[in-house]
């Protein structure tokens, strides 16, 4: 028998759910499918003993072949557990690829059903990427949908705090409890050139600003000068500093955020489509997102030869870095027995293990690069939690697996060295001292600040007024959130 889900997140997917007028009867089926031997894989488990444990596992969309085959390995282990695929495709509207095609009313209804299944008991297993933002994801968690995974981690010598990057773990603890597992991680940053901004990583959006003034006359921030281009590349990171969805408050109001939109009003008109970036105007700073060794060396070398900082976006507290793990979080939901969670841990625990973080984190091909077949690396998708793991890439790294061994640069091709110590050392030393997770904001929250923002950089509201607005329409949504 399930047990009941808290009463705060049954009443927080209610209140989501009274936004629709949708009658379950209506929505679509969702298709249930067992991977492996001992079943017929059409959804129709061959051994009906009342021993086996089905563990039901959401999805949507076509499964990548390393998940399938894990599933496939475990279902097939005869361990006592079957992981039972609940896919929610057509609910979500994804295609054939398992890709989707956007749909607003799509996403609510399966984000509803979705969390409906969860409150009631009817999934055991849960990845942020099918919620699909993952603030939803935070708020469950806060609301007692998911349990601790600490309790598993404490007693498994595979998968602990040792093996796995801890600092990564600890950024998504909850009072010391962690209810989401992340697999793999990228991190955001601003990078300039040190002779520019310094070699403090960290700056507040006063010290930003500072340096902002003493650069070249017609300096340039990744390339292109247009107000809203900033506002949404630079300084758009700043927005989530001030919404305390916990407390149901925001913060727009803050002499900070005033700030933030008076300085990104200092240049030039917001326009329908953007110039093209100037390489030929000093640059001051650049936004990079980090997915994997050869991915930072490279784009490292395509920003500067020069030395350069991780200087990070312009915060409060001056650690404007983000580590970024949406799309890739596991968790066991509450309703689970004691007996299913058991099981859902020998799952879940898979995706940290050396064998599945190889396989998906480290693809690699035969290349003909410069007359020579060499074997690189695929287009990384994030630096992989396991320890193990992140070493061996680093050490390929070092060894010249790259994705290209030149690149151009204002017209001269470069070749580009293998990834250093100096720079694995500091890429290391940089992500474990970032203290910010990324995190999307609620679409409805930034839909009102775009809206708001651009009629102020377009003259038709004061910054004032601009603000107020922000502030009020925010205020609501959140307290509704609630």
């Amino acid at each position: 028998m399930k047990k009941a889900v808290l009463i705060t997140t049954a009443l927080f997917l209610s209140s989501m759910v009274s936004c629709s007028d949708k009658k379950e009867s209506s929505l679509p089926q969702v298709k249930t499918e067992i991977y492996g031997n001992s079943s017929t894989e059409s959804g129709v488990q061959a051994d009906d003993s009342n021993d086996i444990i089905t563990l039901n596992y959401a999805v949507y969309g076509q499964i990548e072949s390393e998940e399938y085959e894990l599933i496939k390995k475990f279902n097939d282990a005869d361990n006592g557990y079957v992981i039972a695929t609940k896919d929610y495709s057509e609910i979500i509207g994804a295609d054939e690829s398992g890709q989707v095609v956007y749909d607003e009313d799509k996403r609510q209804t399966f984000q509803i059903m979705l969390m409906n299944d969860i409150s009631n008991g009817e999934i055991d297993i849960v990845r942020d990427y099918y919620l699909g933002e993952s603030q939803i994801m935070n708020r469950l968690s806060a609301r007692g949908a998911f349990i601790d995974l600490y309790e598993f981690m404490d007693k498994d010598s595979e998968v602990n705090k040792s093996t796995l990057n801890s600092h990564i773990l600890y950024l998504h603890e909850t009072d010391g409890k962690l209810y989401t597992l992340p697999t793999y991680y990228t991190f955001d940053t601003l990078v300039g050139q040190t002779r520019y901004v310094g070699e403090k990583e960290g700056w507040t959006l006063d010290e930003f600003i500072s340096c902002w003034e003493q650069m070249p006359e017609g300096s340039v921030i990744e390339g292109h000068n247009e107000k809203d281009y900033i506002y949404r590349t630079i300084l758009r990171s700043m927005i989530s500093s001030f919404i305390d969805y916990e407390n149901a408050k925001v913060y727009f109001d803050s002499p900070q955020f005033k700030k933030a939109l008076e300085f990104c009003n200092t240049f030039e008109k917001v326009g329908d489509t953007y110039s093209d970036p100037n390489f030929n105007s000093v640059n001051f700073v650049s936004s990079k997102r980090f997915y994997g060794f050869a991915n930072s060396h490279l784009d490292l070398w395509n920003e500067t030869n020069d030395t350069y900082t991780f200087v990070g976006y312009p915060s409060e507290d001056g650690c404007g870095g983000f580590i970024d793990t949406r799309g890739n979080r596991y968790a066991i939901c509450s309703s689970t027995t004691d007996a299913e969670r058991e099981g859902a841990w020998e799952f879940i625990r898979n995706y940290c293990l050396d064998d599945y973080q190889v396989a998906h984190y480290c693809k690699t091909e035969q290349m003909s690069i410069n007359g020579e077949v060499k074997e690189v690396y695929l287009e990384p998708v994030g630096f992989p939690i396991n320890l193990n793991v992140y070493d061996q890439l680093a050490t390929d790294a070092m060894a010249g697996k790259h994705m290209s061994d030149t690149i151009t640069k204002g017209g001269i091709e470069f070749e580009v060295g293998q990834l250093t110590q100096n720079e694995l050392d500091r890429i290391t030393n940089y992500i474990n001292r970032i203290q910010n997770l990324s995190c999307s904001i609620d679409s409805d929250i930034e839909d009102v600040i775009d809206e708001e923002v651009l009629a102020y950089f377009n003259n038709k509201s004061s910054v004032e007024d601009c603000i107020n607005v922000i502030q009020n329409r925010a205020s609501i949504i959140v307290s509704e959130r609630q």
